[in-house]
C-alpha cells in the first residue's frame, strides 16, 4: 500500500464522525386533533398536509398552517401527496387506514385523554412515535410548567359546565380535570356527557358557570343557550368562558388556556 494512501486513511479516521443527515420526511394529519400534534411537534418542513380543520378558530395551532396544504381524508388525495407518516386521532375510516398501511405509510393513532396526566403521557407517546422526541420533551417541560402556574381560582366553590347545546361534563372528563385544576367543585358527579333540560338546568344551584363554546357564534345559534330564562340564570351567577380552542380536542396545550383563565383571575 502506498505512503500516501495508508496517511489519507489514517487522517480520515482521526476526522470527527460527521452527523448523519436526516432523510426529510413526508407527514399528513387526517383530522382536527391530529393537526395540533403535528403542528405543535414536526417541523413544518416535514408536513406536507393538514386536514381541512386546521385554520378553524377551535384549531390551538392555526397559526403554524401557513401555506401547507389542507386535505380531507381521503385516500387517491393522501397517496398523491406520498406521505411517510399518517398520524390521526378520528379522522379517516378503517378502510383507509388498512389501504395507507397496504401501501407502507406508518399510521399513528392519537388516543382520547381524559385528564392532564394522560395527555403528558400521550404527548410523549405521541412524540416518540412520530421521532420527535426532543420536541415532546420540550412541551412537556411546557406543560409541566403551565400546570405549576395554574392558580386556584375556585376555592372550592360548585361550578356547572354548560354548552349552548345544554350539555354538561362529570369528573371523568378533561374537561372536569380542567375545572378541578382551577380549584373548582362540580356541582354534579354525573359521568359522562349529559344533557341538561332548561327545566333541570334552573333547579341546579352551582356559585359558577363554567360556559363552553359561548364563544362560537354557529353554537350560540342552539335553542337551550339561547332560553331567555337560562341566560338569566348564568348572568345572575358568576361565570366565565372556557377558550374553544381548549375544548375542540383534548390534548396537553389546552393546559396553556387554562394557566391564562386562572392568571386572569376569572371569575
Amino acid at each position: 500500500m502506498k505512503t500516501g494512501l495508508i496517511v489519507g486513511i489514517v487522517m480520515a479516521a482521526a476526522l470527527p464522525a460527521l452527523p448523519a443527515v436526516a432523510e426529510p420526511r413526508r407527514i399528513v394529519s387526517l383530522d382536527g386533533c391530529a393537526d395540533q400534534y403535528v403542528l405543535g411537534l414536526a417541523p413544518l418542513a416535514d408536513v406536507v398536509a393538514v386536514s381541512d380543520r386546521a385554520t378553524l378558530p377551535e384549531s390551538w395551532y392555526r397559526d403554524r398552517v401557513g401555506h401547507i396544504r389542507k386535505v380531507k381524508p381521503e385516500l387517491e388525495t393522501i397517496l398523491a401527496l406520498r406521505p411517510d407518516v399518517v398520524v390521526r386521532t378520528w379522522g379517516g375510516d378503517a378502510r383507509l387506514l388498512v389501504a395507507l398501511q397496504r401501501f407502507g405509510i406508518k399510521v399513528i393513532n392519537i388516543s382520547d385523554v381524559n385528564t392532564y396526566a394522560e395527555a403528558k403521557a400521550e404527548l410523549v407517546r405521541i412524540g416518540h412515535a412520530m421521532n420527535e422526541d426532543a420536541s415532546a420533551s420540550i412541551e412537556a417541560h411546557n406543560f409541566d410548567d403551565a400546570i405549576e402556574a395554574i392558580r386556584d381560582i375556585g376555592h372550592g366553590r360548585s361550578v356547572l359546565y354548560y354548552t349552548p347545546s345544554g350539555f354538561s361534563v362529570g369528573p371523568d372528563k378533561m374537561v372536569g380535570d380542567m375545572l378541578r385544576h382551577l380549584g373548582f367543585r362540580l356541582e354534579t358527579q354525573d359521568k359522562g356527557w349529559f344533557y341538561l333540560s332548561p327545566e333541570v338546568l334552573l333547579s341546579l344551584k352551582p356559585d359558577v358557570f363554567a360556559l363552553g363554546f359561548y364563544d362560537d357564534r354557529y353554537a350560540m345559534r342552539r335553542v337551550p343557550g339561547r332560553n331567555p330564562l337560562v341566560r338569566a340564570l348564568i348572568s345572575s351567577r358568576h361565570h366565565f368562558t372556557i377558550p374553544a380552542r381548549a375544548l375542540a380536542c383534548n390534548g396537553w396545550y389546552t393546559a396553556y388556556d387554562v394557566r391564562d383563565l386562572s392568571l386572569a383571575g376569572v371569575p
